[in-house]
């Protein structure tokens, strides 16, 4: 049964498992009084004698041990405390046990946050940030979570309650725009290698990866499966992924191997960027051909070392070497680049609030002026 409203909630705030620390946290009227019924302060003045923000070092009993549990208790206010234990799964629990044998509640650490006045896109925004995947969404979301997207669409109300719909849809449609990659805050792009036998795509990942997660070997068709290894490139966290190569309709392939290539054909088109390799030393590709081919395809070079170097000279063509490193930190920008293009094409974009749930880009739909902007593209499919 959910505690009534002037009950006592408590919830652990960090990640359950073992780590360096724990947070318990206790909100509700007279929370305070709760913890001082527990807690043995060291200096032995009572929580509800100290003043707000105090943080106090003492011990926490333990039913089942004489000792008890070193611990520091944070005073936010009367009806906000945390305590801070040992990490390991024991001292929590334990903590937690003691606290509803007096009488709390315990909640899910949202429901205790939302106790707290956390907004719905807070709280969101909290369940989101641990799941970041790469420091530039990580970075993102805790914007959101400091309250940008919260201002920017308490911004949005007052526009429409006055009826400035240039402003309003101008500032929607900006908002959809940065969505199409806060919906991606949690999920690795995915990249996929293909390319003929040989053509070195397994080096390639390899050489971005910085270590040789796939088998290389100048036999033809060494991969036959995916295979993936998750990297980060320019601050986005990417899923590489090796396929099976190509090879000539004539040559007769087993049935395992055309299995690999059916998998490597549908994870392309699956993909949300296709790098096809071709190797320089075998004349697969003409200047033409190793250009991009496409926003979600990119053609590049490999084995760069093993010509005379007269291509490496056009900047138009991406060339690289996984023995080498030549091009490596090139191709490691282009992928980032092409993924992301709006850091390039709309600097600022992703830098204030951004839609990062669906619900929130069905709430900026709504707020859509009757005669949306021709800007309003909404978010890329």
């Amino acid at each position: 049964m959910p505690p009534s409203d002037d009950g006592i909630r408590v919830a652990l705030l960090t990640p359950p498992g073992r780590g360096a620390l724990a947070v318990i946290g206790i909100v509700g009227p007279r929370a305070v009084d709760l913890a001082d019924a527990v807690f043995q302060p060291r200096s032995g003045l009572p929580i509800t004698r100290r003043n707000d923000a105090a943080v106090c070092l003492g011990r926490w009993p333990s039913t089942s041990s004489s000792v008890g549990e070193d611990v520091v208790v944070v005073r936010h206010g009367t009806a906000h405390v945390e305590v801070h234990c040992h990490g390991g799964l024991a001292a929590s629990a334990a903590v937690l046990r003691s606290l509803v044998a007096q009488g709390a509640a315990a909640v899910p650490w949202a429901d205790l946050q939302a106790a707290l006045g956390d907004d719905e896109i807070s709280l969101e925004a909290r369940r989101t940030v641990p799941l970041a995947a790469g420091p530039k969404a990580a970075r993102i979301l805790v914007r959101q979570l400091s309250g940008a997207l919260t201002r920017e669409i308490a911004t949005l109300d007052a526009l429409a309650a006055s009826g400035a719909n240039c402003d309003l849809g101008e500032r929607i449609a900006r908002l959809l725009r940065a969505a199409r990659v806060g919906l991606r805050l949690t999920t690795p792009w995915r990249v996929v290698f293909t390319g003929h036998v040989n053509a070195g795509k397994s080096s390639l990942i390899n050489a971005l990866a910085g270590h040789g997660r796939m088998l290389v070997s100048p036999r033809a068709g060494t991969t036959r499966d995916l295979v993936e290894t998750r990297v980060v490139l320019g601050g986005w966290e990417i899923d590489l992924v090796d396929t099976a190569g190509m090879r000539d309709t004539a040559v007769d392939t087993g049935p395992v191997e055309r299995a690999g290539i059916e998998r490597a054909r549908i994870a392309a088109a699956e993909a949300d960027l296709v790098v096809d390799v071709v190797a320089a030393d075998v004349g697969q590709a003409d200047t033409q051909d190793r250009q991009a081919v496409g926003p979600r395809r990119l053609r590049v070079v490999s084995k760069a070392d093993l010509v005379d170097g007269v291509a490496l000279s056009d900047p138009g063509i991406l060339c690289t070497s996984a023995r080498t490193g030549i091009g490596i930190d090139r191709l490691a920008m282009r992928i980032a680049d092409l993924l992301v293009p709006e850091e390039a094409a709309e600097p600022g974009l992703l830098d204030g609030a951004v839609p990062f749930t669906p619900r929130q880009v069905d709430l900026l739909r709504r707020l859509l002026p009757p005669h949306p902007l021709p800007s309003d593209r909404g978010p890329a499919a």
